[in-house]
């Protein structure tokens, strides 16, 4: 069964990882099978190839390298095959209702926001990125849980935490596959240099010399949002990287990415990572080892 290709099935639902190493692989080859998970493969050194069936037969072949991720949604057939000397981290997700009562993330808020992938995975079986840059900090955090004996045993706010940091950062690299448009690559240019300012339709149209209803209509059909879901998330995201990186406060944080009060920030910030920020800095602070990415 389809996870990803509809939302709504993950309504109630929280992720939880199923299974996961992070291990080179000798010339190692799965045989085509389908389970009921969410996989993730991430390719830190070395080649490996996807082959997925259809009707029985076999289908498209996807080639990957160093740097790539691939995120696989529930249900489809396919064969891993990876070469000598292929390193790589393998994740799988479920999903399990949401006790209320327990530390969980729905899964609805956790993938919801992704809309890049979640217009990506109603057409296609897999979303494959590769942004090194982007995605570097998060893999490394994931690494090091999987790494740890604390995957076993860490309460599930952290690894909640960690599945929803990680879904949007392949959701910002997807898109970036997405923006060939060169106005929506405009608008997404000026969005990245402007950000900590005030933005409004009219002044971002007339920087990009763009009509402001065909800047809405196109970048909405390219990207599967409006300008300001895609301004929020932006910031949101670098919100997140402040919190990483620097001990600013909240208010301060808010100030920095271009919101115009705190509780705009708080808002925003649990609209779309279903966490408060106060929690979702809390586990930051888990311990990263350099893994030579």
């Amino acid at each position: 069964m389809s996870l990803l290709r509809n939302k709504e099935t993950l309504k109630g639902r929280h992720f939880a990882v199923h299974s996961y190493f992070d291990q080179k692989l000798p010339g190692y080859t799965a045989d085509y099978h389908s389970h009921n998970t969410v996989e993730i493969f991430y390719i830190a050194d070395g080649k490996a190839r996807y082959t997925f069936a259809e009707d029985g037969l076999h289908g498209e072949t996807v080639s990957l390298k160093h740097g790539d991720l691939i995120l696989i949604d529930a249900g489809h057939v396919h064969k891993l095959v990876a070469e000598d000397g292929c390193r790589a981290l393998f994740l799988e997700l479920r999903t399990l209702p949401a006790d209320a009562g327990a530390a969980y993330v729905d899964g609805c808020a956790a993938f919801g926001a992704c809309e890049a992938l979640a217009e990506a995975f109603k057409k296609q079986k897999y979303a494959l990125v590769n942004d090194l840059t982007s995605l570097k900090a998060t893999i490394q955090r994931m690494l090091a849980l999987v790494n740890s004996d604390r995957l076993k045993y860490i309460d599930h706010y952290f690894t909640q935490i960690l599945i929803s940091e990680l879904f949007l950062s392949v959701d910002e690299c997807y898109k970036k596959t997405l923006l060939d448009n060169p106005c929506v690559r405009s608008v997404t240019d000026y969005i990245a240099r402007n950000y900590q300012e005030e933005l409004s339709i009219t002044k971002i149209a007339r920087a990009v010399n763009l009509n402001e209803t065909y800047m809405q209509k196109i970048f909405r059909k390219s990207t599967g949002r409006t300008v300001f879901e895609y301004i929020t998330q932006y910031r949101v995201n670098q919100s997140i990287a402040l919190m990483r990186n620097t001990g600013l406060k909240f208010i301060d944080i808010a100030a920095e990415v271009g919101f115009n009060n705190r509780q705009s920030f708080y808002n925003a910030f649990r609209e779309f990572t279903g966490y408060t920020p106060k929690i979702f800095r809390k586990f930051l602070t888990f311990p990263v080892s350099d893994f030579s990415l």
